[in-house]
């Protein structure tokens, strides 16, 4: 609204009241606009009430349509989860949770988030029933579909512990928002709930919007020492696919699979496969072995999955001069726990830790480099990382092995690999928390044919101008060309008059 220009003092002076008033008028409105906010829209965003969630994060249950968000509170409570696709307090989705206590008695919730949309954005609140004590808001992506080409990120980063460097790893890796989190085993360095409970409320900066699935490590097990937790109290604070401590999931287009091996990696009796109860399994190295072979063997038969990323803590291949027993073949350790598998299973990349250092290799296949430099394409043999440096960085002496591709060791470093995954290429990053870029390489992978075909009977004897069916079966899937053609060849003997044999039918590339 406009103001019509008048002369003389006393128009300026009604002018400048009737301002006045127009700015009162307009502040009035302000309040009276905000006064009609839904009251979730007014609730700030962060943890309110006399007794907040702490320490949530998501974790990812190989079902892309569902998400479980999982925080611990100072004192008991109910718990409840809104959520939806909008942000700003639209939450069209609620439901209540599951309130349990750990084995020393922190007081633990989950909710799960059910008929997502994958792929989508949502936006989520949690807190008790009634939401008097709540924290507000959050959002994350729903997983890929399975067998989606769609590009998706995660990071990795293992031996971490409650410290400063840790807070430091936390905010860096929520700086570039993965849709994943590997924590690589020794997470907590304690048998006292109080400093787990700290270490998910430092791993909160990224685990609100990114799925956490954490490893096992040795100092995940029951041990003499002071600073170790028993797996009961790490699987009371996780949810995660099957058991909680050996387990695997899809995520796109890609499938991770996390070992537990136990206390020891030359111990071939602890550690456990991925059955049995919960937080559970068989143990041993043999029942290990079954279970990680039996599933990247039906990986390899599955369409939908390009890339194989196995995550643990235990080291197979190390680029220092440390001694930690190895899980696969090296000079005075020949046991081979896991290589071969890995090798003839088409691993592309094996995320380790144990030494609070960071390093990797080149492709490497029985301690032989593959190939070099930093742009590998379908070098059909695993790469190496160790990724020891969530937040109690050490130091150590590099191999001059001609596999070692990157080693950091002389020097302490904190932070993360970030990997980029898109349907043939991963991009990868090493950041540290202040150096930023530290290492970086891409992997190009052509997906190998996996088909069979049978045909049956294997040739027909017929006469001229008449006609016979072979039935023909063509199981598994090919990305190069594959054609089927009917050819003439001798006969296996000399045919009647007027007979002839037809040939086994030949395979040439064709898409399926």
């Amino acid at each position: 609204m406009g103001i019509r220009p008048q002369s003389g003092a006393r128009s300026r002076r009604t002018a400048a009241l009737l301002s006045s008033g127009l700015l009162l008028a307009s502040v009035l409105a302000s309040f009276v606009l905000i006064g009609n906010f839904p009251a979730e829209l007014a609730e700030a965003a962060g943890p309110t009430g006399p007794n907040p969630p702490l320490g949530i994060h998501l974790s990812y249950l190989d079902d892309p349509t569902t998400a479980v968000v999982t925080w611990h509170t100072a004192s008991p409570a109910t718990s409840r989860a809104d959520w939806g696709t909008s942000s700003g307090g639209s939450y069209p989705f609620s439901s209540s949770g599951v309130d349990y206590a750990s084995p020393m008695g922190t007081f633990l919730h989950a909710v799960t988030l059910s008929n997502l949309i994958p792929s989508s954005r949502y936006y989520y609140r949690v807190g008790d029933a009634s939401m008097n004590s709540s924290y507000g808001e959050a959002s994350f992506r729903a997983a890929p579909p399975k067998g989606s080409t769609e590009t998706f990120s995660f990071a990795a980063a293992g031996d971490w512990g409650n410290s400063q460097a840790t807070a430091d790893t936390s905010n860096a890796i929520k700086a570039v928002d993965p849709n994943l989190v590997l924590p690589l085993g020794d997470l907590y360095y304690s048998p006292n709930e109080t400093i787990v409970k700290q270490i998910f409320q430092k791993w909160q900066a990224f685990g609100q919007s990114s799925f956490v699935e954490p490893a096992l490590g040795n100092h995940e097990h029951p041990s003499t020492q002071m600073w170790h937790t028993a797996e009961d109290i790490h699987c009371a604070f996780v949810n995660l696919p099957g058991n909680e401590r050996t387990y695997a999931f899809t995520f796109g287009n890609t499938l991770f699979l996390s070992i537990d091996w136990g206390l020891w990696s030359n111990n071939t009796s602890d550690g456990v496969d991925g059955t049995g109860t919960s937080c559970g399994g068989v143990s041993g190295t043999a029942a290990i072995r079954s279970w990680v072979d039996a599933r990247l063997a039906a990986a390899n038969l599955d369409p939908n999955i390009t890339w194989k990323v196995v995550f643990q803590h235990f080291q197979c291949y190390d680029m220092t001069t440390v001694n930690y027993f190895p899980m696969c073949p090296s000079a005075g350790h020949p046991l081979d726990q896991m290589e071969d598998i890995l090798t003839n299973r088409g691993v592309d990349l094996v995320l380790q830790a144990h030494e609070h250092t960071y390093s990797r290799s080149h492709p490497v296949k029985f301690h032989n480099v593959v190939q070099n430099g930093s742009a590998y394409d379908t070098p059909g043999a695993p790469v190496y990382f160790v990724l020891g440096t969530g937040g109690d960085p050490r130091t150590a002496t590099c191999r001059n092995d001609s596999w070692v591709a990157v080693c950091r060791a002389p020097t302490k470093t904190t932070g993360f690999g970030h990997f980029t995954v898109s349907p043939t290429t991963i991009q990868y990053e090493f950041l540290e928390n202040s150096a930023g870029v530290l290492d970086s390489f891409t992997l190009t992978k052509r997906p190998a044919s996996t088909y069979t075909l049978s045909v049956d009977p294997t040739s027909v004897e017929m006469r001229r101008n008449a006609t016979a069916t072979a039935l023909v079966d063509v199981l598994g899937f090919s990305h190069d060309l594959v054609n089927l053609t009917l050819g003439t060849g001798p006969p296996a003997s000399r045919p009647r008059s007027g007979s002839r044999r037809v040939p086994r039918l030949r395979r040439r590339p064709r898409t399926w």
